[in-house]
């Protein structure tokens, strides 16, 4: 998906999100359910560390996550590359700062990327140590303060796995 259109469709998911919950998202089961589980095992590593447990988005931002971490991720498994262009990350951040507040009630701030490997011995716990052993994404997980939300997913394609986690700050 080219990002224009992603933006676009991005924001008709926002602005409409009653009519956007019929639409369809490329994922299976077992991804959304490693995307849980990542989530998972990020907050147990947190409260590990004495931090709170970053809360699941609503039903309505986690659509807007979905669209945007199926863009990005299946960008990364068809390039095999770990980079991406954040113009994409700053209009998910524009289109929810101008949604309604019943929809906006946290603002993605950050994210980090997963980048492709073998899926063969890929774990969220494994992904999660990996992100630990990196300052940056040490620093994003677990010692910024005020987040609030996270909203992860994982996408396996031809025998890779990439990762996204977005983290949400509340929309005071």
């Amino acid at each position: 998906m080219k990002p224009a259109f992603f933006i676009v469709a991005l924001s008709l998911v926002i602005a409409n999100c009653l009519s956007a919950r019929s639409e369809t998202i490329n994922f299976t089961t077992r991804e959304i359910s490693l995307g849980l589980s990542l989530e998972k095992a990020i907050n147990s590593q947190r409260m590990r560390e004495g931090k709170s447990a970053l809360q699941s988005l609503t039903v309505d931002l986690n659509k807007a996550q979905l669209i945007y971490s199926e863009h990005i991720l299946s960008g990364l498994l068809k390039s095999d590359d770990c980079d991406h262009d954040y113009k994409v990350f700053r209009a998910l951040q524009q289109l929810v700062e101008t949604s309604p507040k019943s929809i906006a009630v946290a603002i993605p701030t950050s994210e980090v990327i997963g980048c492709p490997s073998s899926s063969r011995g890929w774990s969220p716990e494994l992904m999660v140590r990996l992100w630990m052993q990196s300052p940056q994404h040490n620093q994003i997980l677990f010692e910024e303060a005020g987040r609030s939300n996270i909203g992860c997913q994982v996408m396996q394609r031809r025998g890779q796995t990439a990762a996204l986690c977005t983290l949400w700050v509340p929309n005071t």
